[in-house]
């Protein structure tokens, strides 16, 4: 919610500040690098040092960041910040996942993550409109108020998740000593294959999102948030549904069917000469991808040893970073050429991508054998296990 408040106002206050587009670029570079960079330390010093601690300094830092906004006039000055944000943004959902997986056995991480994700939809569906609002009281007070709100995230860390620790066993030890071989196993490529593509829109959305909708359909500013929540909405409501739906099927299945059932939308959304389709589609599209998320995620967590789980999701963040790179580089120079072209190379490369993540997943469960070793069963209260 405090990164959605902050969004709303930043570029504005920023060239209030004399922020030039070159300033503008450079912040929202400066923290896709820094972002990119940081993913990996941050999940090693999660996997040595414990998810609680990590998120706790990590939340500790966005607000201390959050509020240096305003103590600062030099514009040059704001793409330190800005890097700054992005080295302590890689902290928190690589640690918060791993803390999920660590908490929940495999025939409940669907679920888990299905409230993870709804939750994590609800802050940026509310954080917006909530940093507009403040936004008419002035600037300075959306930036104090996200800085409140990540403390108080931090207070609930403090008091609420337990201090685990990855349960450990010889077959996990042999696996966490193997180094970056435990992170490139055949059913980690095939979630950073679909990581990979899931990010493509991403780098759109940075780059040429507003400006499409703005140019070539006749959005208004208010259309254009209100497409933001169309999505976000569907999102929140229905990805516990998709979480349950993980954990009763074939994970590489869901992924394949929902994942190709998106493919129409980004065909209609090149054809769109209004907002009426768009609405429609992210509807229908964020439906899709609530089912698509939570069974990602959760077979990521089985597919992770549980003495690098904060490492393997690091990684799994840092390759999607990657693919909104890919995207937002791609995709400008094509619709400098033609508007549609972005839309249309986009589905047709998120259409390979998740046959071949969902092939490569079907692939390595064909593969295990009775003898692999198994998950502890961490079915036991969490106090329970963080003695174990």
């Amino acid at each position: 919610m405090g990164a959605g408040m902050v969004s709303t106002v930043r570029v504005l206050y920023v060239h209030a500040h004399g922020g030039s587009l070159a300033v503008l670029g450079a912040m929202a570079a400066a923290f896709l690098v820094a972002n990119f960079i940081c993913q990996y330390p941050w999940g090693w010093l999660t996997d040595r040092w414990g998810r609680k601690r990590v998120l706790l300094v990590g939340l500790t830092a966005q607000a201390l960041i959050t509020g240096s906004y305003v103590l600062v006039s030099d514009p040059v000055l704001f793409i330190a910040i800005r890097c700054l944000e992005g080295a302590a943004t890689a902290s928190i959902l690589p640690s918060a996942r791993a803390a999920v997986a660590d908490l929940f056995p495999d025939q409940q991480r669907g679920r888990a993550y299905g409230l993870f994700s709804a939750f994590f939809n609800l802050g940026f569906l509310f954080g917006p409109a909530a940093g507009g609002l403040l936004a008419g009281l002035g600037y300075v007070w959306v930036f104090l108020v996200a800085v409140g709100i990540r403390l108080i995230a931090a207070g609930v860390i403090w008091s609420g998740l337990p201090a685990l620790r990855p349960p450990r066993s010889p077959a996990h030890e042999t696996q966490a000593t193997s180094g970056w071989r435990s992170l490139v196993t055949l059913p980690l490529v095939a979630a950073y294959v679909i990581a990979f593509g899931d990010y493509l829109w991403i780098g759109f959305d940075l780059t040429l999102a507003p400006l499409w909708m703005r140019q070539h359909l006749g959005a208004t500013i208010t259309m254009i948030g209100l497409a933001y929540s169309v999505w976000a909405l569907p999102s929140a409501l229905l990805v516990p549904l998709g979480g349950r739906l993980a954990d009763r099927y074939p994970r590489w299945l869901l992924i394949l069917i929902c994942g190709l059932g998106q493919l129409p939308m980004y065909a209609a959304y090149a054809l769109a000469h209004s907002m009426t389709p768009i609405l429609i589609g992210f509807a229908i599209q964020a439906a899709l991808y609530a089912v698509v998320s939570p069974a990602v995620d959760a077979h990521v967590a089985k597919s992770s040893p549980s003495t690098s789980r904060g490492r393997v999701q690091s990684t799994y963040s840092a390759v999607g970073v990657v693919g909104a790179f890919v995207g937002a580089s791609v995709f400008v120079p094509l619709y400098a050429l033609d508007y549609r072209l972005p839309l249309i190379i986009q589905g047709a490369g998120y259409g390979v991508v998740i046959i071949a993540g969902a092939s490569l997943i079907a692939l390595s469960q064909r593969r295990l054998t009775p003898a692999e070793p198994l998950e502890p069963d961490l079915t036991e209260e969490p106090a329970v296990v963080a003695l174990q």
